[in-house]
């Protein structure tokens, strides 16, 4: 079962991260990390701005291998850079539990 919580931050923080995008907002980095998640999501155009939140959370609250992995992604971004620093200030206390990395299986203890 997907957390609410960890749902609730991740779709904040990529709802955040894809608009500031689609507004042309979001420097180098953050339209990598937000490229990177749209393939994750298996996306080949953003969702229309209104839709982003309900588009994201949607996706994430059936698949919670998924969300693990969107987590792990954000919480490895480069947080020096201020477009995405505080989607690393969100995301940073969350807990990927199950993340696929490489065809590779890597477990975390939640605390």
């Amino acid at each position: 079962m997907v957390d609410p919580i960890s749902l609730a931050t991740v779709t904040a923080a990529l709802t955040v991260l894809g608009t500031e995008c689609a507004k042309g907002l979001a420097s180098q980095a953050g339209k990598d990390l937000w490229s990177r998640a749209k393939q994750l999501f298996g996306w080949t155009k953003d969702p229309d701005t209104p839709e982003l939140p309900k588009a994201i959370a949607t996706k994430l609250h059936s698949d919670e291998a998924l969300l693990d992995q969107i987590i792990t992604l954000l919480q490895d971004t480069k947080r020096a850079d201020p477009s995405i620093q505080m989607i690393g200030s969100l995301v940073g206390s969350l807990t990927a539990k199950n993340v696929v990395v490489a065809q590779s299986v890597q477990g975390g203890i939640k605390m």
